[in-house]
């Protein structure tokens, strides 16, 4: 009988510790997770004024001017007390690579837009942001579609189902006078 009284007893001890153990491992989990930080990194990377910052300086090619602007995204990192994990990652070429291929995008985006209502094409923009290289194809189906505006703007004109060329530069024209008095 007292053997199985011991027996029991280091069982009720082991179980009482292990437990204990798992209240403290716990409670230090949580009060490693207690501080999260306001932002994070994506957001960081996403804010608006580093995203404009950045895509001015890769317009005028200017190294420097992304790495300050990388510099004061890390200031904010920092203050927000993100992960060291987030920070490093903010270092590193990945996370400027990142920068400056999204900068590429929205720069094709602001090109095409120019190039959509002044009736241009997207042919050397392919060749100097192929970062947009799937915006591609959505691009030129907006252009195919303003041409079909354009020609119904010309039908409209000329009042007939086969306008002439004239017809055509004289819708050409509605549509840039229509689109320079929106701008």
């Amino acid at each position: 009988m007292n053997k199985t009284l011991v027996v029991l007893l280091f069982c009720i001890i082991v179980v009482a510790s292990y437990f204990t153990y798992l209240s403290d491992a716990s409670q230090e989990r949580a009060e490693d997770a207690a501080y999260v930080p306001v932002i994070t990194v994506m957001d960081i990377l996403h804010a608006s004024d580093l995203q404009s910052g950045i895509k001015q300086a890769v317009e005028q090619e200017d190294s420097d001017k992304i790495d300050e602007w990388i510099s004061q995204a890390l200031v904010v990192a920092n203050e927000a007390k993100l992960p060291a994990t987030d920070i490093t990652y903010l270092q590193s070429d990945a996370a400027r690579d990142y920068l400056v291929f999204n900068a590429k995008r929205q720069l094709f985006n602001d090109a095409f837009e120019k190039q959509y209502y002044t009736l241009g094409g997207i042919e050397a923009l392919k060749e100097r942001y192929p970062e947009a290289q799937d915006l591609f194809k959505r691009a030129q189906t907006l252009l195919d579609k303003r041409e079909q505006i354009i020609y119904q703007i010309a039908m409209t004109v000329s009042g007939s189902q086969t306008p002439t060329q004239q017809d055509i530069q004289n819708a050409r024209d509605i549509w840039m006078d229509k689109n320079r008095n929106e701008s």
